[in-house]
């Protein structure tokens, strides 16, 4: 059975089907990913860095803060400064690569559902500059087959939370149990289904 064929198996007895972006639309960066070397020869090593996304990264995804913003502060609690040409660098190595290389199987899926008359959404944490400058221009050809769109970002909510699935399922038209959320992250999965959705972790 291929990729499209299992996931259409899956589902035949939901209405829609809801994509996460990273790691689902888009290829995840992080295996070989540049980043860890970046700030550790800067002086903030791998587990600064996993620490400040925790304590960070949904602020940004939230549109709470800055993309610079999260960065200053993560080096700030490593006790180290940073450049404004380092962080025009990040951007580069971090939010671009998170669009650079996208799924076109994902993409051959999404059209398969529509053809057999499945909604399609897209619900992601993201943040307002992530989705204006990169996602808007970079994922037209996914966003123009979503019926339905939540960005985290553009709403001041975000997965895992109950409020942005329940914002989905209205924007959708369906109740939670006729929906298949898939994503990356087992935590944002099994938050679904908590909430009432079908939901699978996507490979």
């Amino acid at each position: 059975m291929s990729f499209v064929e299992g996931w259409l198996a899956r589902a035949a007895q939901v209405d829609g089907v809801v994509f996460d972006f990273g790691g689902v639309i888009s290829v995840s960066p992080r295996e070989g990913w540049s980043l860890y070397p970046f700030c550790a020869a800067r002086g903030v090593g791998r587990a600064a860095v996993d620490a400040g996304w925790a304590r960070y990264r949904h602020l940004w995804d939230g549109g709470f803060i800055s993309f610079e913003e999260m960065y200053r502060r993560m080096f700030a609690d490593a006790g180290v400064g940073i450049s404004d040409a380092d962080l025009a660098e990040l951007w580069e190595i971090d939010a671009v690569a998170w669009i650079r290389d996208l799924r076109a199987d994902t993409l051959e899926l999404m059209r398969a559902l529509k053809a057999r008359g499945r909604r399609i959404g897209i619900l992601t944490n993201m943040s307002p500059d992530f989705h204006e400058r990169l996602f808007v221009p970079r994922a037209a050809a996914y966003r123009a087959l979503a019926d339905a769109e939540v960005v985290s970002g553009l709403e001041r909510l975000y997965k895992p939370e109950r409020p942005i699935y329940d914002l989905m399922a209205r924007r959708m038209g369906l109740p939670p149990g006729r929906l298949l959320f898939v994503d990356d992250t087992p935590a944002n999965v099994e938050a679904a289904r908590g909430y009432g959705w079908q939901a699978e972790v996507y490979r």
